[in-house]
């Protein structure tokens, strides 16, 4: 198995969870819950910047809210960013961390430096 970038946002999945999200996110954005989501994206959809960035990383990437994570024993404070390999599964960017980020390009700094500390 290749490794696997997983993205867990701190959000549900299901029509009302979205539509209620979407309205946090435009009426009060400094308290939505999701700092991964408010990074990158926009109030409609994926900013072209991160798209681009994802699409030349050579890991598989999934993208999951966090009723559907299978690893509690591993991180269970959302948003996170983990990396799966065959033998285990492990945090790349904590809630914390993700929650201090301002920027997108702060994101992607991190990301970048903790991919390269882990050499995949």
């Amino acid at each position: 198995m290749a490794p696997k970038l997983l993205f867990v946002y701190n959000a549900e999945t299901g029509f009302f969870n979205k539509l209620t999200d979407f309205a946090h996110k435009i009426i009060s954005p400094k308290t939505y819950p999701c700092s991964l989501c408010a990074l990158t994206y926009g109030n409609f959809t994926i900013f072209p910047e991160w798209a681009e960035y994802l699409d030349k990383l050579p890991q598989q990437l999934e993208f999951v809210y966090k009723n559907e994570w299978k690893h509690a024993d591993v991180c269970h404070k959302f948003p996170v960013v983990a990396l799966q390999t065959v033998e285990k599964v492990e945090v790349l960017l904590t809630a914390e961390e993700l929650g201090s980020m301002k920027t997108l390009e702060a994101l992607k700094a991190r990301l970048d430096e903790a991919l390269q500390r882990k050499q995949v």
